[in-house]
């Protein structure tokens, strides 16, 4: 779908999606686009295109607004200003190459959903009252300057999973911030059921057994926490292996069970990925 304009739009809207319905998601989202308060952008969506970098910088091409707006197909803009409290943040400091929206629960959402944001702080994140550098920003939507896309290379191509934690470490290290803007506020629902969660972190599982195995140098930790002064997004696969068992301990002693039994769900994932994963 594009939207047809007489000059050059100030947004490009770029909505990655395998079939362009998402079980009804697609429509809610284009809905809450409708509603915003900045109307000056183009829409692009990608259909049918693997993996998600590909079908992003597809949308790139395809497009011509000087800002680039990324939302995931699932996701719903909270309220009309979500644009234009990007939009502001991206114009008050050049230095910013990534500016994105906090995930709260959407009224509507079901009891299971709101147990695993709780449980699940990536999904339930906190909406900021001033301009906030954080590793929380994320593809579901953020809005990246089109010539510091350009600059970095654009998404990579070459990943199962993992774009985020890799798009923020090459912004980072090209002098880029990477910020939540104030009082931004998006939905971006949790699976609802078990089924639907342990195949999501089954799938994760296997796409960072697929990033060790081709490509560990993009292979970095997603923090759960607002402020990441002391976050070290590389660690050794050492590393991770030997704190993993802690992670589900934790998970049990505090009565998530939702995150132990996601947890057992990845593990299971990443064995048949290093097992079965063919690269790309």
């Amino acid at each position: 779908m594009e939207t047809p304009r007489d000059k050059t739009p100030y947004l490009s809207l770029i909505i990655p999606s395998r079939d362009g319905i998402r079980d009804g998601m697609v429509v809610r989202l284009m809905t809450s686009i409708e509603t915003q308060s900045f109307t000056d952008y183009e829409i692009k969506i990608v259909k049918g295109v693997s993996p998600q970098g590909k079908a992003i910088n597809m949308g790139a091409a395809q497009t011509s607004g000087e800002v680039l707006v990324i939302l995931d197909d699932d996701s719903e803009l909270a309220d009309d200003t979500v644009f234009e409290r990007l939009v502001e943040v991206i114009q008050s400091d050049d230095s910013i190459g990534m500016a994105g929206a906090s995930i709260v629960v959407a009224p509507d959402a079901s009891p299971f959903q709101k147990r695993a944001a709780a449980q699940f702080p990536r999904f339930q994140t906190p909406v900021v009252d001033a301009v906030t550098e954080s590793d929380l920003a994320c593809h579901g939507c953020c809005a990246i300057p089109r010539r510091i896309f350009d600059a970095i290379g654009g998404e990579r191509e070459d990943l199962l999973r993992g774009l985020d934690p890799d798009l923020r470490v090459r912004l980072r290290e090209a002098g880029y911030k990477v910020v939540l803007a104030p009082q931004a506020r998006i939905y971006h629902p949790m699976p609802d059921g078990w089924p639907q969660l342990l195949r999501i972190f089954f799938r994760n599982g296997f796409g960072s057994a697929y990033a060790y195995k081709f490509r560990p140098e993009t292979v970095y930790e997603t923090h759960e926490k607002l402020a990441g002064e002391n976050f070290q997004p590389r660690t050794s696969l050492t590393y991770r292996i030997a704190r993993f068992p802690l992670r589900l301990l934790k998970a049990l002693a505090t009565g998530q069970a939702l995150r132990f039994g996601a947890y057992c769900s990845y593990a299971l994932g990443y064995g048949w990925g290093r097992l079965t994963a063919k690269e790309l």
